[in-house]
C-alpha cells in the first residue's frame, strides 16, 4: 500500500517542475487513488445505499467522529429511526438517547431539526440543490456539498480533514499554512465530475491512510490541536446530557454531586445546553427538552 505514497510523491515532483495542474497531472492524479480505492475500498453501511435519509445521519454523525465510533451508532440509529419521518415525529429524548456515545450531542438536536424541516418544507424529501441543503439546521456548507455528493452524486467542491490531506501531501507537501482557496482551485482541476460519489470516497480512504504515516493536515490553516476532553466543558456538557438521558430529570445540586467538578463549569455547560434547548429548568430542576 505505500505505493500510494510514492505515486503521490511523484505527482507532488511534477507539479513542483510545471507549477500547473495539466491533464497528465489530473489523469495520473485520479488514477493513481482510484487505484488505491479499488484495492482498499472501505465497506462502510453508507456506501452501500441510495437513501438520501441514510447519507445525512451518516455525513452529521461524520462531523468530528472516528468512522470506527460511527459504524455502529449509525446502524443503530437507523433501525430506531428508519425514516425522515420517524426522526422528525421522535421526541428530542429520545434522539439523545440514541445518540449516545457519539459526543457532540448538539450534532442530534441538528439532525432532528433537520428532519422537521424536511418534513414541513420538502415534502420528507432530502433536497438535491446545495443552497437549499444549507439552509437546513446545522448543516454548513462542507455538510451541504457532501449530502448533494453522496446522496445524488452531484459534484460539488467538498473540503474535510481527509480532502485537505491529500491534496496538501500531493501538491502543497512543502507549503505553510494551506488555504482551503488553493485546495478549492485544485479540486475544480481534478475533480471527477462524472463520479464525484466514487471520487470523494476515493479521497477518504486515500487520506485516512496518509494520515497512518504522514500529519500532511498540520500545513493547513485550519489545522488546530484540540483543548484536552478530560478539561473541557463540552466534557461535563456531555455528562449532563448522560445523566439526564438516564435519570429522566435532576437538581442542579443533585448534577453537581455527581459530576464532581467544579460548580461554576457545570453552571456555565447548564446554561450553554438550555440556551441551545437541550436542556430546559424548572425550578432548578433540568430535564432533556421536549421541543
Amino acid at each position: 500500500m505505500n505505493d500510494i505514497l510514492k505515486d503521490l510523491t511523484h505527482i507532488r515532483e511534477l507539479y513542483s517542475e510545471t507549477g500547473t495542474v495539466d491533464t497528465i497531472i489530473t489523469n495520473e492524479f485520479v488514477s493513481c487513488i482510484y487505484n488505491f480505492f479499488d484495492s482498499n475500498y472501505r465497506n462502510l453501511p453508507w456506501r452501500n445505499t441510495s437513501n438520501a435519509y441514510y447519507v445525512l445521519v451518516s455525513e452529521i454523525m461524520l462531523q468530528q467522529t472516528q468512522v470506527s465510533r460511527v459504524i455502529d451508532k449509525y446502524k443503530e440509529f437507523i433501525k430506531i429511526f428508519p425514516t425522515v419521518h420517524a426522526l422528525a415525529d421522535a421526541d428530542l429524548y429520545d434522539v439523545l438517547s440514541a445518540w449516545q456515545g457519539l459526543g457532540y450531542n448538539r450534532r442530534a438536536k441538528y439532525l432532528w431539526e433537520c428532519a422537521q424541516a424536511i418534513v414541513l418544507q420538502y415534502n420528507g424529501l432530502i433536497p438535491h440543490d446545495i443552497m437549499e441543503l444549507q439552509k437546513l439546521p446545522g448543516l454548513g456548507k462542507a455538510t451541504a456539498a457532501s449530502v448533494a455528493i453522496f446522496a445524488y452524486n452531484i459534484p460539488a467542491l467538498y473540503i474535510e480533514t481527509n480532502v485537505r490531506t491529500v491534496y496538501i501531501y500531493s501538491f502543497l507537501y512543502d507549503t505553510a499554512k494551506v488555504s482551503d482557496s488553493a485546495i478549492a482551485s485544485l479540486l475544480q482541476h481534478t475533480m471527477d465530475r462524472l463520479n464525484p460519489r466514487k471520487f470523494y470516497n476515493a479521497l477518504m480512504d486515500c487520506g485516512t491512510f496518509i494520515k497512518q504515516h504522514y500529519n500532511a493536515s498540520r500545513h493547513s490553516k485550519q489545522y488546530t490541536i484540540q483543548s484536552p476532553f478530560n478539561s473541557s466543558l463540552r466534557k461535563v456538557r456531555g455528562q449532563i446530557i448522560r445523566y439526564l438521558v438516564d435519570k429522566k430529570k435532576a437538581h442542579k445540586e443533585e448534577l453537581i454531586m455527581y459530576l464532581d467538578c467544579d460548580r461554576d463549569k457545570i453552571e456555565k455547560a447548564l446554561y450553554s445546553l438550555c440556551k441551545e434547548k437541550l436542556v430546559c429548568e424548572d425550578n432548578n430542576i433540568y430535564t432533556i427538552s421536549r421541543a
